[in-house]
């Protein structure tokens, strides 16, 4: 019988040490890949919300707009339906449904379509007075008057949030060559409301930022440059890495219009 043992090895301390050095550089490339996969998808997330953001901005001003000047009786002459009035820091004079208030802010007035109507809070206008009965005349008094405004990052509307992460805006204003309520065409656009001239349209823009920052990865953003050109403000930066956004248009206000 054979007494000799079989030799029995193991890795030597080169193996190991290759092994070791062959695993870090394995653990490095797959926490590099779930690195860039987060900053990828974080990027993505912010250009979708922006984008969100964006088209959600243009439907809530554009029907907040549509009801400037509205009317429950058609009929009844603008001076009439909107005598002079001051509220909430909106100064309108007679026959006025849009007002600029300073560069960030408008305040526009209307009267309630009926009784499912609401204003830019969400509250009901149902118990407004006479807003039951159609096409009869309304009591001036009871107009709704909005306030829009550029605070604390947000466009709000009497004191509620209508969009978050804005960080400017730009309000330029059509208005026509005279007082004349039959001559409803616009002239021109100006950033500021001539005395004796009523406002027809709004062309605004709003410029709208990620809520996260550190996104670009180092990537040079144009927007802020762009915000410049357009409306020539130069408080803005895009040193933080955030990812921002120009939305703009035109609205027409068609209770103003022919």
């Amino acid at each position: 019988m054979s007494s000799l043992s079989s030799c029995q090895t193991g890795f030597s301390l080169i193996e190991l040490m290759i092994s070791m050095t062959i695993s870090l550089f394995l653990i490095l490339g797959v926490t590099q890949m779930y690195i860039d996969g987060k900053s990828r998808a974080l990027y993505f997330n912010g250009q979708a919300q922006n984008q969100d953001n964006a088209r959600y901005a243009q439907m809530v001003l554009e029907g907040r707009l549509a009801k400037a000047g509205y009317r429950r009786l058609p009929s009844t002459r603008m001076n009439a339906a909107f005598p002079a009035q001051t509220t909430n820091g909106c100064a309108f004079s007679s026959g006025q449904a849009l007002v600029r208030v300073d560069a960030n802010t408008l305040c526009l007035r209307y009267q309630p379509r009926d009784n499912v109507d609401v204003d830019c809070t969400g509250a009901s206008l149902s118990g407004v007075a006479g807003v039951s009965t159609p096409y009869a005349v309304f009591s001036p008094s009871n107009n709704v008057v909005e306030k829009i405004t550029l605070s604390g990052g947000n466009l709000t509307c009497n004191g509620t949030v209508l969009v978050e992460n804005v960080v400017a805006v730009q309000f330029d204003y059509g208005v026509d060559a005279s007082s004349d309520e039959f001559k409803r065409k616009v002239a021109q656009y100006a950033a500021s409301p001539g005395s004796g001239q009523t406002v027809r349209g709004v062309r605004y823009a709003l410029l709208l930022t990620s809520s996260n920052s550190n996104l670009t990865g180092g990537m040079t953003s144009t927007a802020c440059q762009n915000w410049t050109t357009l409306t020539g403000a130069t408080s803005c930066s895009d040193t933080d890495g955030s990812l921002r956004r120009i939305v703009s248009g035109t609205s027409m206000l068609r209770n103003l219009m022919p």
